[in-house]
């Protein structure tokens, strides 16, 4: 037992319905070279993520240097493996000397030592030049880069994955003398899947492998021998026609018990977790071990933060989009959200002055006073002409109410108004008679207005106006009668606590834009990585090197993090520094709640990349939380105008008290002692723990 490096026993892999391994056994010694041999499909890359504890075996086990995969002491993952995959598996922003260092980063390696095994490795495989970018490679480019990865450190255990493939024939015999080489000199154990099954001829033992079973191990000499032929492709052919016959079992080969050594082997007690190798324990040893099991090692934070920072500044699409994107946005709300209408179409009907431009109308005929009494004269024009000092209000004259009412159904307006033919006469009697006017003259003294409601917020806003306009029309018509002025205005006098009434809608939607935009730009930037670190499969690769969860997700919240301090700077100086938009409170306040907000949502982006398995599954994972959270959390319409549940529901959601501590601050100038800022504060942190605890779960169960 002590002189295996891994052996694998019993062990069954399916996937739903289908077996990828039936009863896999197989034995690898130390400083020996174990060709694994089989057609794609057949199950050598299950089987290699199984030893380096990619993937759970549904029954077996397996033991590398005596200690069972799984178990807490174990040397899988970690750096005695030195691990090649059938993809790259590289990130392609890192030039060819960020490759090697990032990997002996995590191996625990010192630079000079890298640095040496840079130079030996450039040499020995023909890389291309340091400073080349991975996806700038050629794939044999690339795959050399790759395998000089697995080597860098040079491991007790090398798993390679078709490592010869694409790969010039005179640098394929000189990577297997190599791997000759070391295994004789170093001990160093090895196995190598290929497709090239005579170049097998160099490695000492081999595996015949088909559909999940192995059917023979030994020596390529042996089977040459025993099955009378100088080729080995013969040899797994007529294993496999024994197979499909079904007489494998009975194959008597007469090689001792190399079909399934089963019976051969020692038995191994389940209970047992790991046999002594006869080396005593070393302060070196207990270093590595220490190391090993340590949740986090500064070594590859460094190594995790130094790549994720590079994976970021060399792309430029990614820098212009989150360092842009912030900037736009504010840009788009500042001139286009909640910004005065103007041109609104209303239609004029004007039967007090027949000529529809007023021509014979002047300003100081409209109101005469005479023996303490006024008289009024085109009025409507005197109100139609205060409506031409207004932006908002694009007036078009029609003849009748026929045709008005023709322009407001087919879009020309949003409404149209009415002046009745004596409407001056009339409002002259509604004023004088009072109480005692009849209702001919309270008729005919009324402007008609007609409204189309059908878009709200134009007509709300329409109609808000024409009454404030008529208000101050009224108070110009009792100014010029010698009337008290305050005698026009309604009987309610309105004082602001905070705010003021002619302050733009922007003002009031602001606070709600920038904590959403914070959350799902954090979501954003995060939702993608652990899914796109997976596909490349850098991510397999990093945690096989030794890499933890816990490791993975604070190296991206920490540098996403620092992104996120540029992105709230960004949004809050365009909005309050550069458009000088006001705010009682304190700036810094602001931005901590905004910034809290970004964490929280690249906690979520992190959750939802953590559980998803493609790209789309986790854009739409974000996108489809967005509007939801919008609608939710009162920025589109308060929150006291929901149900009673779902007013519970919204202020339990992330966005919303973040929302309302950034509002009040900005327009009441609370400080971080009051309850509700205390609260938007820490709304955004326990849901940023709450998902970052829920991914670390569900990376943990991956692996």
């Amino acid at each position: 037992m002590s002189n295996c490096s891994v052996i694998v026993r019993d062990v069954f892999k399916s996937y739903g319905n289908k077996e990828v391994l039936k009863n896999f056994c197989m034995t690898v010694e130390k400083g020996e070279i174990y060709g694994l041999l089989g057609a794609s499909g057949c199950g050598k890359t299950t089987l290699l993520n199984t030893l380096v504890g990619r993937k759970k075996v549904d029954s077996g086990e397996i033991w590398v240097f005596n200690n069972k995969v799984g178990h807490k002491d174990n040397y899988v993952p970690g750096k005695k493996i030195g691990y090649m995959p059938q993809d790259v598996a590289l990130v392609g922003e890192f030039t060819v000397r960020d490759a090697i260092f990032y990997f002996g980063r995590i191996f625990g390696m010192k630079e000079s030592r890298i640095e040496e095994r840079l130079r030996e490795l450039s040499e020995f495989l023909n890389l291309p030049p340091d400073n080349r970018f991975i996806k700038n490679c050629s794939g044999g480019q690339q795959r050399r880069v790759s395998l000089a990865v697995a080597l860098v450190h040079k491991a007790k255990l090398l798993i390679l994955d078709e490592p010869t493939v694409g790969i010039d024939p005179l640098l394929r015999e000189k990577i297997w003398s190599y791997l000759v080489k070391i295994t004789k000199e170093d001990k160093i154990s090895v196995i190598i899947t290929t497709h090239y099954i005579e170049e097998c001829r160099q490695a000492n033992k081999i595996g015949l492998m088909r559909e999940g079973r192995l059917l023979a191990e030994e020596s390529p000499t042996t089977l040459l021998r025993q099955f009378n032929t100088d080729n080995l492709e013969e040899v797994f052919l007529t294993l496999s026609q024994k197979q499909a016959e079904g007489q494998l079992s009975s194959l008597n080969l007469k090689i001792g018990d190399v079909i399934h050594k089963n019976d051969s082997m020692v038995s191994i007690s389940s209970s047992s977790q790991s046999i002594p190798d006869g080396h005593a324990s070393t302060d070196e040893l207990m270093k590595e071990h220490k190391s090993r099991n340590s949740v986090i090692n500064r070594n590859r934070i460094k190594a995790l933060l130094d790549k994720n920072c590079k994976q970021f500044y060399r792309n430029s699409l990614a820098v212009t989009f989150l360092l842009g994107m912030p900037i736009l946005e504010m840009l788009m709300v500042r001139y286009s959200l909640g910004l005065d209408m103007r041109n609104i179409g209303l239609g004029i009907v004007n039967n007090e002055n027949m000529n529809s431009t007023c021509f014979n109308y002047s300003y100081n005929d409209t109101v005469e006073v005479e023996n303490n009494e006024c008289h009024f004269k085109n009025l409507s024009c005197r109100f139609l002409e205060m409506l031409d000092n207004h932006p908002m209000i694009n007036k078009i004259y029609y003849n009748t109410i026929e045709e008005a009412n023709y322009g407001a159904s087919h879009g020309e307006t949003y409404g149209y108004m009415f002046f009745p033919k004596n409407f001056s006469f009339s409002l002259e009697g509604r004023l004088r008679d009072m109480r005692y006017a009849e209702n001919s003259i309270l008729d005919f003294g009324q402007i008609k207005v007609r409204l189309d409601m059908s878009n709200q917020q134009i007509g709300t806003t329409l109609k808000s106006k024409l009454i404030d306009l008529y208000l101050d029309f009224q108070k110009s018509v009792f100014v010029d009668c010698k009337y008290e002025a305050k005698a026009a205005d309604i009987p309610i006098q309105t004082d602001y606590i905070y705010g003021y009434k002619n302050d733009p809608f922007q003002v009031f939607v602001i606070p709600g834009v920038i904590i959403t935009m914070m959350f799902f730009f954090g979501a954003l930037m995060t939702s993608q990585i652990l899914v796109l670190e997976k596909h490349e499969g850098i991510w397999d690769r990093s945690i096989v090197a030794g890499v933890t969860a816990v490791e993975m997700t604070f190296s991206h919240l920490f540098f996403q993090a620092i992104i996120a301090v540029i992105q709230t700077m960004e949004m809050i100086i365009v909005i309050y520094v550069i458009y000088e938009y006001k705010y009682i409170g304190s700036m810094w306040l602001m931005y901590l709640i905004a910034y809290f907000q970004g964490i929280c949502g690249m906690s979520y982006g992190l959750f939802v990349s953590s559980v998803s398995t493609n790209q789309m599954m986790s854009s739409n994972a974000v996108m489809g939380f967005y509007l939801p959270l919008i609608i939710i959390s009162g920025i589109i319409w308060p929150v006291e105008g929901m149900p009673s549940a779902l007013q519970i529901m919204s202020r339990l959601f992330p966005c919303t008290m973040a929302v309302e501590a950034f509002g009040n601050v900005v327009h009441k100038g609370l400080k971080i002692n009051d309850i509700k800022t205390i609260q938007g504060l820490s709304i955004s942190l326990i849901w940023g723990v709450i998902f970052v605890l829920i991914t670390l779960f569900f990376l943990k169960r991956q692996r």
